[in-house]
C-alpha cells in the first residue's frame, strides 16, 4: 500500500511497548499527529531501502522485520524485528534513507507522523526529543546483542536467547506476561533472524520441547518453563532497557 491510502480514524489511547517510555503529556503531544492509520498484509515491504521517507511509523499490532538483502540472493537476513509500541522507522527521521527494507511479517496496523510535524514539535520539547532519541539508541543496543548472539552462542543457546526476547518484548507490548503467545514467524524467519539455516532450527526447537521450555505449534509459542527457556538462552533482559512505571530515565 501507499502512505496515499492511509485512513484518519482516531487514536485512542497510548499502546503498551517502547513507547511506554513517555509520560502522558509527552504523549498527548505526539498522539494528535499520527491521526492516520494504515495496515499492511504479510510480507508486504511497508518501505524499500534508499527509499526517500518523509515519515515514520508506529506499530500498533503486528510484527515487522529490518533486512538486509543478500546480494543477488533471494533470501535477506533480517536484522532487527518491531514489536507493537515502536516506531518502525523512527531513524528514517534524521537520516531520510534507510539501508534496509522494512517488511510487514504479518497483518500489521501503523500509525503514520510526517516528519515536517515532528521537526516542528521536537524543536520545541527537548525532553520528548531526548526520549525519541532514546528509542532509537534501544534499537542500536538490541541490535548489539543480536550481533553478539548470532557470533559467540551455540545453535541451542542462539535460538532460546531469541524466544526469550520474543516473549519479553510481546510481554511489554500487549502489557502482560503469558505462557502462550501468538507467534506467525516460520523457521526460515527465525533461521534468517540467527544466522542458521532452517534444518537447524527445526532440531533446536525440537531440543527445547524436549527439555520443557517451550514449543511452538499452530501460531503459537507456548511457555512450559520461563526460567529454564532463560537459562537455556543465557538471556538477561537489561539490553531491551524496558519502560518501568515509575523510573524516569
Amino acid at each position: 500500500m501507499t502512505i496515499d491510502q492511509f485512513s484518519p480514524p482516531e487514536m485512542t489511547s497510548k499502546p503498551s511497548g517502547m513507547v511506554d517510555h513517555l509520560n502522558a503529556e509527552q504523549w498527548g503531544k505526539l498522539s494528535p499527529l499520527m491521526m492516520h492509520h494504515g495496515h499492511f498484509a504479510p510480507g508486504d515491504i511497508v518501505s524499500h531501502r534508499g527509499d526517500l521517507l518523509d515519515h515514520s511509523l508506529l506499530l500498533l499490532d503486528g510484527l515487522v522485520a529490518r533486512k538486509v538483502p543478500r546480494g543477488q540472493r533471494a533470501r535477506s537476513t533480517v536484522v532487527a524485528l518491531q514489536f507493537p509500541g515502536e516506531f518502525v522507522d523512527l531513524h528514517a527521521f534524521p537520516l531520510k534513507k534507510l539501508d534496509h527494507d522494512v517488511v510487514s511479517l504479518t497483518g500489521t496496523s501503523v500509525a503514520r507522523i510526517a516528519h515536517d510535524d515532528l521537526h516542528h514539535l521536537l524543536n520545541g520539547d527537548v525532553e520528548l526529543a531526548r526520549k525519541l532519541w532514546l528509542m532509537t539508541l534501544v534499537d542500536a543496543s538490541i541490535h548489539r546483542h543480536w550481533v553478539m548472539r548470532n557470533s559467540a552462542m551455540r545453535a541451542l543457546a542462539r535460538v532460546a536467547n531469541f524466544l526469550c526476547e520474543y516473549d519479553a518484548r510481546m510481554t511489554a507490548a500487549y502489557a502482560g506476561e503469558r505462557d502462550s503467545l501468538p507467534f506467525s514467524l516460520r523457521q526460515s524467519d527465525i533461521a534468517d533472524a540467527t544466522g542458521l539455516t532452517s534444518v537447524h532450527v527445526s532440531r533446536t526447537l525440537r531440543d527445547l520441547r524436549e527439555h520443557g521450555c517451550c514449543s511452538v505449534s499452530g501460531g503459537q509459542l507456548a511457555i512450559h518453563d520461563r526460567a529454564g527457556l532463560h537459562k537455556m538462552g543465557m538471556f538477561d533482559a537489561a539490553y531491551l532497557y524496558m519502560p518501568q512505571s515509575g523510573t524516569a530515565l
